[in-house]
C-alpha cells in the first residue's frame, strides 16, 4: 500500500524537482548581481580599513616626532608622516581592488558549488528547497552593508582634511618647489594632530555612527535628512576643535569648519546614494 502511494507521488516529486532546478538556472543573472554587490562591499571594507590604518599611522608618526631628538630623527619622522598620508589613498584603493578580487574567488568557491542530487526524489526535493543560492547571496551582501559604509567614511575622515591641506600647501609652494621638503609638511601634520587630532576622531565617530544607523532604515528614507546628519557631524568636529582652539584665537575651529565643508557633505551624500542604489538592486532580485 505504501509502495503504491509512493509511486503515485513520484511524478509530482519529479515535476517539483524539475521546477526548482529550472528556477535555480533562471536565478543565475540575479545571483550574479547580488554577488557583485557583495564583492564591492567587501572591497570597500578592506580598502577603508587600510585607509584608516595608514592615515592613523600618519597622525601617530606626526605626534611621535615631538618626542624625537632634534634632527635628523625629528625630520625623518615628519617626512615619514607625509609619505604615509599621501600613500593612504593609493593603498586604500589597491586594498579595495585586492579585496574585491579575493571576495570574487572565495564567493565563487562557496556559492557555485553544484548541488549533488542523490536520485532519491524526496531527498533531492528537500535539498533543493533548503538550498537557495539567491537568498544566501543577498543575505551575504546585506551583512556587509554596515562595514562597507562605515570603513570608507572612517578613512576619509582621517585622511581627507590633511590631504586638502597638502594640496593647498603644494599650490603655495609651487614657485619654490625645489626648496620644499616632505618634512616641512610633516611639521604641519604633527601640529594638526596635536591641536585638532581629536576633531578628526570626533568626525570619524559621528560618520561611523550615522553609517551604522542606515541598516535600520528603509531604502526609500536613506537619503532623507542626510544634509542634517553631515551638518551635525561637522558641527561636532568644530565644537571639539574649540578645545584648545579657542586659546589660539579660534583658528583651529575655523580651519576645521572650512576644510570640512570641502568634503564632509560629499562623503555623506555619496555614501547614502551608493547604499540606496545597491539596496534597490538587491530588492529587485
Amino acid at each position: 500500500m505504501t509502495a503504491c502511494a509512493y509511486r503515485s507521488l513520484e511524478p509530482v516529486l519529479r515535476e517539483r524537482v524539475a521546477q526548482l532546478r529550472e528556477r535555480r538556472e533562471g536565478d543565475a543573472l540575479l545571483i550574479g548581481i547580488a554577488r557583485r554587490i557583495a564583492q564591492r562591499r567587501i572591497g570597500r571594507v578592506v580598502g577603508g580599513t587600510a585607509g584608516v590604518l595608514v592615515g592613523g599611522a600618519a597622525l601617530l608618526v606626526g605626534l611621535a616626532s615631538f618626542v624625537c631628538s632634534p634632527n635628523p630623527p625629528e625630520e625623518t619622522a615628519r617626512r615619514a608622516a607625509t609619505v604615509l598620508l599621501l600613500s593612504a589613498w593609493p593603498v586604500a584603493i589597491a586594498a579595495a581592488l585586492v579585496g574585491r578580487v579575493l571576495a570574487r574567488l572565495v564567493l565563487a568557491d562557496r556559492l557555485e558549488l553544484p548541488l549533488r542530487l542523490t536520485g532519491d526524489l524526496s531527498v533531492d526535493l528537500a535539498r533543493l528547497e533548503a538550498y537557495d543560492p539567491l537568498r544566501s547571496t543577498c543575505e551575504l551582501a546585506m551583512r556587509w552593508e554596515r562595514g562597507s559604509a562605515a570603513m570608507p567614511l572612517a578613512a576619509v575622515s582621517l585622511v581627507a582634511p590633511l590631504t586638502i591641506h597638502w594640496l593647498v600647501w603644494l599650490g603655495l609652494s609651487m614657485p619654490h618647489l625645489e626648496d620644499t621638503r616632505m618634512a616641512d609638511f610633516g611639521t604641519w601634520i604633527a601640529v594638526s594632530a596635536l591641536l585638532v587630532g581629536h576633531a578628526h576622531i570626533a568626525l570619524l565617530v559621528a560618520a561611523v555612527r550615522w553609517a551604522f544607523s542606515l541598516r535600520a532604515r528603509e531604502t526609500s528614507t536613506l537619503r532623507a535628512g542626510v544634509h542634517r546628519h553631515w551638518g551635525i557631524a561637522l558641527l561636532v568636529a568644530i565644537g571639539v576643535a574649540c578645545l584648545p582652539g579657542v586659546v589660539l584665537v579660534g583658528l583651529p575651529p575655523i580651519l576645521v569648519g572650512v576644510t570640512g565643508l570641502l568634503f564632509v557633505p560629499f562623503m555623506f551624500v555619496g555614501t547614502a546614494r551608493c547604499i540606496a542604489r545597491e539596496r534597490l538592486a538587491l530588492e529587485t532580485t
